[in-house]
Parts: structure tokens; C-alpha cells; sequence
């Protein structure tokens, strides 16, 4: 064995002593250090005693909800209000009481704390059987009786047989974890302190607190525990040892940073002195007596534990966590030969065995080639848990970042680690927004998932201007206070380099977005300047995991609001929650349609078939053949067509052919919603699953464990109209739910969101819909519009307008407009066109088709022959045509319509076969020859397996001569995973092959 260390290795010297200078010299770091010092001062104060006997044995078990279902004890639900983890305390004044926040009663009504210090043996553990039981008595509130309120750690059972877990709450939250926690809070305040400022009264406690963990953490299971009763956060594995096996991630990574904080003062003779007389007083094995001993007790109790515990499946969370809980732990020790096997461990192929539970590898690096996408996010759909992967991953690349003994694990070589830093700044969304996908954040509430400390080190080592940019708006579109962390040479250098960028190239304003491998795309217009930022999104990438059944999800952002508010984050995101099973994740809850009554399939990706960002006119056309398997179509075609420098509007075709039943789903903000043109009749009672199925009633798809049905049970306040016309509206007034204007919460506003459907139906009804409702500020309800239609091989196209407008519309009317193919009137998915007039004196048709090659008339006046265009006049004179992927859209009085080429067709010769940040396609064309300059910026779509799809945007392209052109498409790989994940050295499997044929649709936009 080789023992290299002789210091701390992830805390160098050199790093503690350049944050010393730091803290010294910059403002910001400054109050860094004040704020780690004034909570360790708090913990210090404590005395040593107090934090040694603060860590609690195994057979106190720690649970992070006092009871998800029935909330409060006294006010039930009522508890929501205040959140997912609701329950307060004081720790230093009142250990081992929760504060019930909705009622303002303490439990457990007994004294806890005295019942477990009568238990606690001469080692300072607490053992159950020598408590004295007499303790247990409410001594709160006499008049409930004697046994209310009472938990002897195992939980209070009331009347009717509902556990409540107060003490488990309280062990967990406020002893365990969280950053006001006895032992993560402490720890964490005494190392930030002591490195900050050098004072040993911080590393001591620091000390003291750690060594007594490593006392305890070996034999901790919470598995020992009915997770029935006590849920941890743990993938319902029942797998952790102080806490669940997804936040024990977390919490190792404290420890071990704080053991290396700490570790070149471990011989301090005060330490040394009081542990070892603790070691004595206890009979522990480990004497104590020096500096080794305590390291070595440390090393033995918890950094010797990470390692056995991740391949148990008791450390392990999502992608990255309990491979950078690893890789710390391996650095940290930097012993070889452990270090390098578990390093070795953390990159070998392999993940979360069943049966029993166990991780079989870390699995890193073909995490990164197989589940991380060509856009840089994880395979979680949610911005916020994919978020985690870069948070994750950027940890485990700046713990190995020039580390000797692992140099082939240099993780910021590897493209797709640097794609993930950005990734997100193209789901921004608005001034204040960030693409509310899955299992993320609240139900419309401003939120930025991008962290600025990420933009300036991506931007400090791979020099993109974008993510200056990026940085710049975070920091509210300035300079001042930019900084790296506070480890780095000079870390305000950065904020120089960023001006330099903005003075070059202005402040960020995003372009519309089309992430394909991800599975979303934004249409934006307006300016961030002149606060006229609006756009138009869809969603069509995973919707398992935590995501949603919501393939072809749109939503609206406009004059500071979101329009179209998606529900987020569950109330519970496990698997008890059936807000969240039956209604939050179901497809009939977002802007979508719903076939036969079901939930959507699950898929990784959907098939764009057309995007295209021309800024009068911009269009997105994606294709899910795979979410509802009786339909041969199911797909989406949206376009967002500008009206004037303030407004915009969408059009919306949705085509649906296949099962009997389509249900059209569309909800607005928090509001009132008028209707124009539909006789409402109130249902009166139950919900739109029928007037004798009450809330939250299962009424279909009652057979197996899963639920696939429908949803509708969770829609409540029926109004329906049983033959509505074909053409009718909904307005929604929004509210200002979040307080975005400054008014106040949810105060109505002069902003509104009009739908206005143009389609034959069978029914339409409004319903509302209900949020979760734990999430602080989220709106008590939503109102929906559903549309029915049914009926033998049913074959719909919901035609629709989508109107953001504030104060008065700028939209006089809205018609469908006939569409003839060869003099026949067409239904159906095939075609369809609406006529659009606009206050302006515009008057636009807008017309979608699906194939590009057949002629049509529209309206009995216009020649069209494409797959979308736009014709727009003003007083019968032409204003402007959009044709994309078409020959032409013209009056039928033109003698002789002008046809140009729809689009360049041709096959793959050759493309970029290994994993860089440069990628090409090499592709011979056919037919007509083209400027390379009419190319770039257009997408390219090729023809694959299906199993992803294989759709780039081109950055640039070189004609090579005889039809061959060089595409140039960015930092987008073609590698779809590796061909043999245990052998590495087999390389690549890819999305695309030579030999398959592409398309690369063009658009002609001309003005009068």
C-alpha cells in the first residue's frame, strides 16, 4: 500500500490560502466568511459536549415527512400551504419539538428529550429498552389526554390509526440534514469558517461533530424501519443510512469535505485531549489519543463506509451524485490502492441492479455518451432534475481536475460535458421564465434554472461568448459583482472579460430555439430592451421519469406573464401521490390531446418534421408516431406569425388520425375565462368523467398498479356545450398569481390568452383543473378547455388561434378558410387554413398541408403548394408570402404563379465519427444546384432507425463541387451511444448512417 497522504488534497494549501487572501480583499467573499462565521459562532457556543451528544445512534430513525397524506394533525391539508417540509424548530432552545406552522402546536406533546437521554448507555448510545417509558406523557396539552401528541421515536398514533413521525422529522431535518441541522448545518458552518479565517476554535467543534459521526455511521440502516411509516428519500429502494440513499449523497459529501477541511489540525492537543478523555469515558476501541487516531476513526467510520455503501444501493441517487460522493471520497483519501479501484468503480459501465439492490458501476462515462443528448441534458425531461446532472458531473470533473493518480478521468476534455453547460440557457423563456417541463418547479412562477456561477466558469474555461452573455443578464445586465469562486487567483478578473464581450457583441437576446435532441423548441420575438419579449414553445422530448405524459405540449409567455402554466412540480413526486399518477403528469392536464381516454405512451424523443425561425413567420412541425400506437398520425404544426413590433399570434393544427375518441385539452392563467360563442350548461355535480364520479375518484383503467386512464376524475366544475359551433372562443384574464407587476398576488391584470378553435366537435366543456397544492403561491385552480370529438377511425385536425394580448385584442376576426383540392372540399388531417384579420388592416391566410407536392386552393383565390405558408394583404394587395417547404402560394388570378424549390434533397456520404465539439456531414444532393449561403441556418433532417431522431441545424456549409456540400452543424454529435458498453475500445453506435437520405426544407419570404 501506498500512502500518499500527508495533507489535506481537496482543500490544498494553496486553494485555502488564495481564499484567505480573498476574503481579505473582495467584499463578497468577505461576507462569505462573515456569514460561515456568525452560524459556527452559533454551533461553537454550543459547546463540544452538547455537539458530541447530538449525534443520535441508529435506533432513532429518521423520516424527512411527518405524514404526506394527512398533513397537520389538528388542521389536516391545511399544512400545504406552507409547503412540502412545512414543520419548524428551535434546536439550541427546544430540541426535539417541531413547530406545526398551520395550527401553531408543538409535538411530540411529550419531552423527548428527556426520555432519550435516559436511555443512553455508558457509550453515549441510546438504547430503547432502558428508557424510562414513564416519560411518555403529554405535558403540552393535559386536556387532549395523556397519550396525545405522544412519540416515543417510533411515531404518535391518533384515534383513527394515522401515524405521525415528529421526532423522525425533527432527527431528520433538523439533526441529520439540512443546512440548519445540528450536524450538516454545523458542519458545514465550521468548515467554511476555519478555512475562511484559520481560527481553530471552528475546526474543533468541527472536529468533535465529525469524529463522533464516524462513531456512530457505521451501523446506521434505515432500513431497519417499516417505510411505510418512516419515507426517506430513497426511489422507494428503503435503502440509506442516516438519511434516504438519494439525499445521503448530499450528506457524505459534507462530511468528507469537512474531514479534509479539517484534516492537517487533527493533532491539535485540544482535540486530542478532549476525545480521547471522551474515547475513555465510553470504552471506545479507538483510544483517541492522537491525530492518526481520530483520522483513523474518521477514515474507518466514513470514508471506508462510502464505498461498500454505494455498491449496496445505500448511497445512490441520480446520475452523477453518488459517483461524485465517490470520486470525493477517493480523492480525499488518496491511498492507493483504494483510491484507484474506487475511481476505477466509478467510470466502469454498469447502474442500480434489482433484486437485490446494488450498484453494479458508476457508470459515468457512458452516462455521458448514451443518456446525456446531443444538447447537453440528461435523460430526466425535467429542467430542474437534468440540472442536477451538470451540477453533479461539473463536481466530479473539478475533483479530478488535475489529480495525479486518475489523469485519464479529465472530464472537461469530454464534449458532452461541456454541451451540458449549455443546455440550459436555451429554455429561458421571456425576461423572468424558464421552460416549465416535467417535474419542476411550481405552476408558472418566475424561475431561472441557469446559475450564473456555472455560465462564468464554462465561460472562464471554454471562452464561448455565450455564456458571458448569459452571465451578464443573470447579473441583472451588468459587471459589477461578477466574480469566480473564492479559491481562484484573482476571481473578479472575469468580470473585465465579460464587459469586453458585451462592449463586442451586446447583451443576450435569444434566438428562437430548436433543441431536437432534447425535444423542444422556442419561437421568439420581440425585445428584451423594450420589454416586448414573447414567445411560443413546445415540448416534445421524454415524458417518463420525471416527466410528463405531455409529447406536444405548447405554452405562451407574453408581457411578463406565463400564459399557459404548466402544473410542475407534484405535491409528492413518489409513488403514493395520486394527484400526481392520475392527474399532474396525465396528458389531459396539459395542452395536448388525449386519444381513447388514455395517457400518452412513453417515448425518449418525438420526429420533428419541420422547423424553421424566419422572423415574420416562424414555424415548428414535430411528429409522435410512438405516444399513442392505434393512431398512424398524431402531430403538431405551430406557427407564430408577428402582427406588429409589439404582438404576435399562433396558429395552431393538431392532427390526430386513429382510436375513437380525441380530446383537445388547453388551459390558460389563473382568471375569469369568458367564452364567445358557446352555450355553457353547468354539471351539476361530479367532474368531466361523468356527474356521478366525484374528485379524485378512480373511474377508469381500474386493473393493474399503474395508472393509464384518462385523468378526467381530477377535472372539477363542469360546464358543457353538447353542440358547439365550429368556430368559438375562450378568453382567459390572467392573474398576476406570482407578483411579476408588483401589485400583489394574483390581482387581476389587463393581459389575457384567447383560443379560438375552428373545428367541428362533438363537445366542449370547461372544467378547472387543480395545482398542487403544497407549493406556496400556486393558484387554487386553472380553468381548461376540452374539445371532444369521436367517432369510428376517427381522423381530427384541431385547427386554432392563439391570441396574448394586453388591454384590447389587436385581432378584428378569425374564420377557417376552405381548402380544395382539385374543386373537392378537404377534411381531415390533410389540409386546413384560417383566415386571420388584424386591427392593422392585415388580413392573413395561414394554410398547412402535409404533403408538399399537391396543389390547393384556398379561400377559392390563392394557389397554394407547400407544407405551411402564410399569404398576407392589406386592401387585396399582397404584404407579404411565407412559403416553407413549398413551390408557391399566390392568387389564382397570376398568370403564371412563380414556383421556387421547396426544399434540397440528397443522401449521406460521410460524418463526423468521433466525440468532439466540431461536426459535419458530408451529403451528395440532387436536382438543382444551391448557394451554400442559402443553406446555413436551415435544418437538415435525415432519415434513421426512429429510435431517436437525427435532425441538426446547419451552422455553415462548403460546396465541394458535383452536388457535394460540407455541413457544418456545431457542437452537435451523431454519436447515439457506445456499441458495447463494457468495451469502450468497440466505439460508437450513431443516429444516422451513410446512405440515408435527407431533407433540408427551404423558405421563400418576399414582401410587396
Amino acid at each position: 500500500m501506498t500512502n500518499r497522504k500527508t495533507r489535506a488534497t481537496y482543500y490544498t494549501p494553496g486553494k485555502v490560502s488564495a481564499a484567505r487572501d480573498n476574503v481579505r480583499n473582495y467584499a463578497w467573499a468577505a461576507a462569505l466568511r462573515d456569514a460561515a462565521v456568525s452560524k459556527a459562532e452559533a454551533f461553537v457556543a454550543l459547546g463540544l459536549d452538547f455537539l458530541w451528544e447530538a449525534v443520535p445512534p441508529q435506533t432513532v430513525p429518521r423520516s424527512y415527512g411527518v405524514n404526506q397524506v394527512l398533513g397537520s394533525p389538528i388542521t389536516g391539508r391545511e399544512i400545504d400551504k406552507f409547503g412540502n417540509y412545512p414543520y419548524m424548530a428551535d434546536i439550541i432552545q427546544e430540541p426535539w419539538k417541531i413547530l406545526d406552522p398551520s395550527s401553531g402546536l408543538k409535538f411530540p406533546s411529550n419531552d423527548f428529550d428527556a426520555f432519550y437521554r435516559s436511555g443512553l448507555d455508558e457509550g453515549g448510545m441510546f438504547r430503547r429498552e432502558r428508557a424510562d417509558r414513564s416519560l411518555l406523557v403529554n405535558s403540552l396539552y393535559p386536556d387532549k389526554g395523556p397519550g396525545w401528541g405522544v412519540d416515543d421515536g417510533l411515531g404518535w398514533i391518533d384515534d383513527s390509526g394515522n401515524v405521525y413521525t415528529f421526532v423522525a422529522y425533527y432527527a431528520h431535518w433538523f439533526v441529520w440534514h439540512g443546512r440548519d441541522s445540528l450536524i450538516e448545518g454545523a458542519l458545514t458552518a465550521c468548515r467554511d469558517a476555519f478555512l475562511y479565517t484559520g481560527d481553530l476554535r471552528y475546526a474543533r467543534a468541527g472536529i468533535v461533530l465529525l469524529d463522533r459521526v464516524a462513531d456512530v455511521y457505521p451501523e446506521l440502516d434505515i432500513a431497519a424501519y417499516d417505510r411505510a411509516i418512516f419515507l426517506n428519500s430513497d426511489g422507494r429502494k428503503n435503502k440509506g443510512k442516516a438519511i434516504g440513499s438519494i439525499w445521503e449523497t448530499f450528506l457524505v459529501k459534507i462530511f468528507i469535505q469537512a474531514y479534509d477541511a479539517f484534516f492537517p489540525v487533527m493533532d491539535d492537543a485540544e482535540v486530542v485531549a478532549y476525545l480521547s478523555a471522551k474515547a475513555r469515558q465510553c470504552g471506545l476501541s479507538n483510544p483517541k489519543s492522537s491525530g492518526a487516531d481520530i483520522r483513523r476513526n474518521v477514515e474507518e467510520g466514513i470514508l471506508l463506509q462510502i464505498y461498500p455503501a454505494v455498491k449496496a444501493a445505500q448511497i445512490c441517487g441520480n446520475d452523477g451524485m453518488h459517483q461524485s460522493a465517490l470520486a470525493l471520497a477517493a480523492v480525499v483519501y488518496d491511498t492507493l490502492p483504494e483510491t484507484k479501484e474506487w475511481l476505477d468503480f466509478t467510470f466502469r459501465t454498469g447502474g442500480l441492479a434489482y433484486d437485490p439492490y446494488q450498484v453494479t458501476g458508476g457508470n459515468i462515462l457512458n452516462s455521458l455518451i448514451s443518456n446525456v443528448d446531443r444538447d447537453g441534458h440528461g435523460n430526466e425531461a425535467s429542467p430542474g432534475y437534468n440540472g442536477l446532472w451538470l451540477a453533479m458531473h461539473q463536481l466530479t470533473a473539478d475533483i479530478l481536475d488535475g489529480y495525479d493518480l486518475y489523469p485519464e478521468a479529465d472530464l472537461y476534455k469530454n464534449a458532452k460535458l461541456r454541451k451540458m453547460f449549455s443546455a440550459f440557457p436555451p429554455l429561458l423563456l421571456g425576461e423572468r421564465y424558464t421552460l416549465n417541463a416535467g417535474d419542476t418547479a411550481a405552476t408558472g412562477n418566475p424561475y431561472i434554472q441557469v446559475r450564473l456561477d456555472d455560465m462564468l466558469k464554462a465561460f472562464d474555461r471554454f471562452g464561448d461568448p455565450l455564456f458571458a452573455q448569459v452571465a451578464y443578464r443573470l447579473n441583472g445586465n451588468r459587471t459589477e459583482g461578477l466574480h469566480l469562486d473564492v479559491f481562484t487567483a484573482n476571481p473578479e478578473h472575469i468580470a473585465e472579460r465579460v464587459g469586453q464581450v458585451i462592449g463586442e457583441l451586446g447583451p443576450l437576446q435569444l434566438e428562437s430555439t430548436h433543441l431536437s435532441g432534447y425535444g423542444f423548441t422556442a419561437l421568439r420575438d420581440g425585445d428584451a430592451s423594450r420589454r416586448t419579449l414573447r414567445n411560443l414553445w413546445l415540448y416534445y422530448g421524454r415524458n417518463t421519469g420525471h416527466g410528463h405524459r405531455d409529447t406536444l405540449n405548447i405554452g405562451v409567455h407574453a408581457f411578463g406573464l406565463d400564459l399557459t402554466p404548466d402544473l410542475g412540480y407534484p405535491e409528492f413526486a413518489d409513488f403514493f401521490d395520486m394527484h400526481r399518477a392520475q392527474w399532474v403528469i396525465n396528458t389531459i392536464s396539459h395542452n395536448a390531446v388525449v386519444v381513447d381516454k388514455s395517457k400518452q405512451q412513453g417515448q425518449w424523443v418525438a420526429e420533428p418534421r419541420h422547423f424553421d425561425p424566419t422572423g415574420q413567420v416562424q414555424l415548428i412541425d414535430v411528429e409522435a408516431p410512438k405516444v399513442y400506437p392505434q393512431t398512424e398520425l398524431y402531430r403538431r404544426t405551430t406557427a407564430m406569425i408577428r402582427a406588429d413590433g409589439d404582438n404576435s399570434y399562433a396558429v395552431d393544427f393538431f392532427r390526430v388520425k386513429g382510436g375513437r375518441d380525441h380530446h383537445f385539452s388547453f388551459h390558460g392563467p389563473e382568471g375569469p375565462a369568458t367564452t364567445e360563442g358557446l352555450s355553457l350548461s353547468a354539471q351539476p355535480s361530479g367532474t368531466y368523467a361523468g356527474a356521478d364520479v366525484a374528485y379524485g375518484q378512480r373511474a377508469d383503467d381500474k386493473d393493474g398498479s399503474d395508472y393509464n386512464g384518462s385523468g378526467f376524475h381530477y377535472l372539477t366544475r363542469v360546464e358543457r356545450d353538447g353542440s358547439p359551433p365550429s368556430g368559438f372562443s375562450v378568453d382567459w384574464q390572467a392573474c398576476d398569481t406570482w407578483n411579476v407587476f408588483g401589485g400583489g398576488a394574483a390581482v387581476e391584470t389587463d393581459v389575457h390568452v384567447r383560443l379560438t378553435m375552428l373545428t367541428d366537435a362533438a363537445e366542449a366543456a370547461l372544467a378547472d383543473g387543480i395545482p398542487p397544492q403544497n407549493k406556496p403561491g400556486n393558484p387554487q385552480k386553472l380553468r381548461y378547455l376540452i374539445v371532444h370529438r369521436h367517432g369510428e377511425g376517427l381522423d381530427s385536425l384541431f385547427a386554432s388561434v392563439i391570441e396574448p394580448y394586453k388591454g384590447s385584442r389587436f385581432v378584428t376576426s378569425i374564420t377557417a378558410a376552405a381548402v380544395r383540392r382539385d374543386g373537392v372540399l378537404v377534411t381531415g388531417s390533410e389540409a386546413a387554413a384560417v383566415k386571420v384579420t388584424l386591427k392593422s388592416g392585415r388580413t392573413d391566410y395561414v394554410v398547412s398541408a402535409l404533403d408538399p407536392d399537391i396543389a390547393y386552393t384556398v379561400d377559392d383565390r390563392l394557389h397554394f403548394q407547400g407544407c405551411f405558408g402564410v399569404y398576407a394583404e392589406r386592401e387585396g394587395t399582397r404584404d407579404f408570402v411565407y412559403v416553407h417547404d413549398g413551390r408557391l402560394f399566390a392568387p389564382l388570378t397570376d398568370s403564371v404563379p412563380h414556383e421556387a424549390a421547396g426544399a434540397v434533397e440528397g443522401t449521406v456520404v460521410d460524418f463526423t465519427r468521433t466525440l468532439t465539439s466540431h461536426n459535419e456531414l458530408l451529403v451528395q444532393t440532387a436536382g438543382e444546384s444551391f448557394d451554400p449561403a442559402e443553406l446555413t441556418g436551415k435544418t437538415v433532417f435525415v432519415e434513421n432507425d426512429g429510435q431517436r431522431n437525427a435532425v441538426y441545424r446547419i451552422v455553415g456549409a462548403a460546396a465541394l463541387g458535383d452536388g457535394r456540400f460540407r455541413l457544418d452543424i456545431g457542437d452537435s454529435t451523431l454519436i447515439r451511444a457506445f456499441a458495447d458498453e463494457r468495451d469502450f475500445a468497440k466505439g460508437y453506435l450513431y443516429d444516422i448512417e451513410a446512405g440515408a437520405a435527407l431533407r433540408i426544407p427551404l423558405t421563400r419570404f418576399e414582401r410587396a
